[in-house]
Order: C-alpha cells, then sequence, then structure tokens
C-alpha cells in the first residue's frame, strides 16, 4: 500500500504555461490523499517559499515537502534536513563561465536570486519566465547556499545541453541537470544528490519502507528519484528517459493525470491495496 507520495510540480502535477498554479481538482486530489492517511510531498527544484503561490495558498498541501532538488526537507512545516552548496564549487563554476558568453551563474539567498559575475544589462536584457533578477554579486557569498542554477541564454536548447557537459566534465563535484525540457537554465546541486535524497530522509522519518512509497515526474533532474523507489511514475509528456525508467505511466499533465492518480491512491488506501494504475 502506497503510503507516501513524492510529485514533481512543473509540467508534473501542474503544466507548463503562464500559471503554475494548482487547480482546485489538484488540491481536492491532494486533501482526499491525506484524509486517507497517505503523506504528500511535492519534490521540486524550487524552494519552499514558491509553494505558496503554486498551491494557492494552501499550505496544508504543501507542509511536508522536499524543496530544492533534496537539499531542503520539510515535515509538517518545520525543516528538518538541509544540504548547502560548497562555496568552493559555486565559485569554481563562476570562475569557468566567466568564459561563456551566453551563460551566468545564479544564487538565492532569503528568497532574492541574484546573478554572479554577469554584466546587469545582459542579465537584464534576456528575461526568462522564472527569475527576476535585479542584482549582480561579483562572488558568491560566504554564507550557506541552497539554491543555485545556471542561465543559458540562447534560444537553442541543444546549448544548454552543450553546457551543462562541460560543466559536468569540470566539475566531478557537482551535478548539472535541465530540470524542464527546452528551457535554458541547469539546476545545480552536490554531486550524487538529487530528490531522492529528501525522498529517503522522510521515508526513514515516517517509518515506511520504498515500496510504501509512489513518485511521479517528467524531466531529467527527476531520473534520480524515479529509479530509486520500485513504484515510480512517468507523465505521457515526460522525456524519454524518464519514461524508460519509470515502472508506471500516467497520462499527460494537462489532463490532471496526476491528481487522478492520487485519487486512486487515496481510495485504494482506504482499502488497504495498490492503486488501480499500479495493478498489472
Amino acid at each position: 500500500m502506497i503510503k507516501l507520495v513524492l510529485s514533481d510540480l512543473d509540467s508534473t502535477l501542474l503544466w507548463q504555461g503562464d500559471q503554475h498554479i494548482a487547480t482546485p481538482f489538484a488540491l481536492e486530489a491532494i486533501h482526499a490523499l491525506q484524509d486517507a492517511g497517505v503523506h504528500f510531498a511535492p519534490a521540486t527544484g524550487r524552494i519552499y517559499r514558491d509553494l505558496d503561490v503554486m498551491f494557492a495558498g494552501d499550505s496544508r498541501a504543501y507542509s511536508t515537502a522536499v524543496t530544492s532538488n533534496g537539499q531542503l526537507v520539510y515535515l509538517d512545516g518545520e525543516l528538518v534536513d538541509s544540504t548547502p552548496m560548497a562555496r568552493e564549487g559555486l565559485e569554481g563554476v563562476r570562475h569557468a563561465l566567466a568564459d561563456v558568453p551566453d551563460a551566468y551563474l545564479v544564487v538565492e539567498y532569503g528568497g532574492q536570486k541574484m546573478a554572479v559575475d554577469a554584466p546587469l544589462d545582459f542579465v537584464l536584457a534576456h528575461p526568462d519566465n522564472f527569475w527576476h533578477v535585479e542584482q549582480v554579486l561579483p562572488e558568491v557569498p560566504n554564507e550557506p547556499c541552497f539554491k543555485a542554477n545556471v542561465r543559458v541564454t540562447s534560444k537553442d536548447f541543444s546549448r544548454a545541453l552543450e553546457v551543462r557537459d562541460a560543466l559536468a566534465a569540470r566539475f566531478a563535484s557537482m551535478e548539472f541537470t535541465c530540470p524542464m525540457p527546452g528551457v535554458g537554465h541547469l539546476d545545480l546541486t552536490p554531486k550524487g544528490f538529487g530528490k531522492e535524497h529528501g525522498g529517503d530522509f522522510l521515508m526513514e522519518r515516517l517509518g515506511l519502507s520504498p515500496d510504501e512509497v509512489c513518485c511521479f515526474g517528467d524531466a531529467e533532474n527527476d531520473l534520480g528519484l524515479l529509479s530509486h523507489y520500485p513504484n515510480s511514475v512517468a507523465v505521457a509528456n515526460a522525456v524519454p528517459a524518464v519514461k524508460e525508467v519509470a515502472r508506471w505511466h500516467v497520462g499527460p499533465a494537462n489532463e490532471e493525470s496526476v491528481a487522478h492518480a492520487l485519487l486512486d491512491i487515496a481510495r485504494a488506501a482506504g482499502e488497504g491495496c495498490m492503486p488501480s494504475f499500479m495493478r498489472p
């Protein structure tokens, strides 16, 4: 029986577009899951403070969460685990990007996103849908950083993949992943670290086993999560690698397929069995 659900947000529980906000139906499904005694946790590269808007102010829906790709873990609204990025690694990336004309480092502190060692006029000339960078720092600050990205300004997604591969080859202590297909930015995390770290922390804290965990995803930064748990689920719009690694499959994000699956899990929990979409 499933007792913990970990779900990616963008293009999984939520779909791409101008709004990245959970629908009333999705919130209803999450509450049904919780009322059935199943824990629900967003598993996302975003930071915790983003979730209030994404869940339409419904704090119950995201009180337990894996954020910053597993670097920050919350249980019932309390921060219970945190793993910062190594400053020397971020500084190394900053120096490496000095020779890359179409990319720069972005770090986040106190909810504010700041570019590092990039001309402000260049940053403002290349806005994107996720960040509102209005400040440039000369170097990475000394305080712990739990959220970092590389912004690639080229409109060609293959260019983002080139930058990713070049950085990955140079910095063995870090992971560089593309969190959304076709979007020119990279997530940075410590090597060997991902959403599954946060999932395992919650699983162990709740006294569960891996087969009692279900996870949903669509993109490259979900691969570690979906390959880690036996009951992994890909949405129909997932990248091919995610579809291949997932054990189970549901419809596309824009049909609220994950919300429907959550209701299925909630019903099954009430009956003490596995949900219908997981039955051979």
